[in-house]
């Protein structure tokens, strides 16, 4: 098949390594009409380790992909926002072809026109102006074509063309600012006690290299989608030389060995990060204990 460009019209779509059937809970996340919150929320521990090795990532609504293959009702992808050295073309792997809508009008005005980001959370994108009909749910960090921004409401460009409306309390237009890493660590604080979720990008559950990416996201400033590719990039900073928002890397003992976690330097000897699926976004010593046994090193990006 020849390959095209197409944007997500769910709330959230998990990018999966192989196609093919997942558990009944996964119903709740692999429909046209994801339901992300009560799919994350319903997850225990061994449902949210299931998830390793199973998962890429999380694509939010109105992220672009590039399809690249057909297995039945499944399609393989490179999510064009998410940068790995794994595809130069984005980020692969394979989701339900009934996430994703190949609307001219919308990716057009993806690449070209000003966007209206969601600030909030969460909140959710309306049918109307009034607010009456609930079409999706949106996660923070969402991205859709700005129409207008008057009133109440924001009328944003939707995946499959038409019109949707966002509470402008809960979002506004792009505008890009210089860095601050004070305003970051605001962001980062905001889903403290948010469980995590392999692959996770969102609202509704991170991974570690996730939660750094929709930060930086938020600053306007594109970082690659997995801890060891951003921990290559960007440029190193010593210890002593730490600043907010600077990214943490942690390997095997000693440092040694490949990467497998990052954290948000958060003043003094404190970090803000996505552990693990046994636990939930919060703040710990990078110093101490395995934490302090593992640092690697830390790398700034501006």
């Amino acid at each position: 098949m020849t390959d095209y460009l197409a944007a997500v019209n769910v709330a959230a779509a998990m990018l999966w390594c192989e196609p093919g059937p997942k558990r009944d809970h996964d119903r709740l996340i692999l429909g046209a009409a994801t339901e992300p919150a009560a799919w994350a929320d319903g997850m225990d521990e061994a449902m949210r380790l299931w998830l390793v090795g199973k998962v890429e990532s999380q694509l939010l609504y109105g992220e672009r992909v590039l399809v690249l293959d057909r297995d039945g009702e499944w399609l393989r992808v490179a999510a064009t926002e998410q940068a790995t050295a794994r595809d130069g073309r984005g980020y692969p792997g394979w989701l339900p072809a009934g996430q994703v809508t190949a609307t001219a009008s919308f990716l057009a005005a993806a690449a070209s026109q000003p966007l209206a980001v969601v600030t909030a959370p969460r909140t959710y994108l309306y049918a109307d102006a009034a607010g009456r009909e609930a079409l999706a749910a949106l996660s923070w960090q969402t991205r859709l074509p700005l129409l207008t921004a008057e009133g109440a409401m924001l009328a944003v460009r939707r995946p499959d063309g038409g019109a949707g409306y966002i509470p402008s309390n809960d979002a506004s237009p792009l505008s890009p600012a210089p860095f601050d890493g004070a305003r970051l660590l605001a962001e980062a604080r905001r889903f403290a006690g948010l469980r995590y979720v392999w692959g996770g990008t969102s609202a509704w559950g991170f991974d570690c290299s996730g939660f750094a990416l929709r930060l930086y996201q938020s600053q306007e400033i594109a970082i690659p989608r997995d801890a060891n590719e951003q921990a290559t990039a960007g440029t190193a900073v010593a210890a002593g030389e730490l600043a907010a928002g600077d990214l943490l890397f942690f390997a095997g003992p000693g440092g040694q060995g490949d990467i497998h976690h990052v954290g948000v330097y958060a003043g003094g000897s404190t970090m803000i990060h996505a552990p693990n699926s046994r636990s939930a976004v919060r703040e710990d010593d990078f110093t101490a204990g395995r934490y302090g046994e593992e640092y690697w090193g830390a790398r700034r990006y501006r």
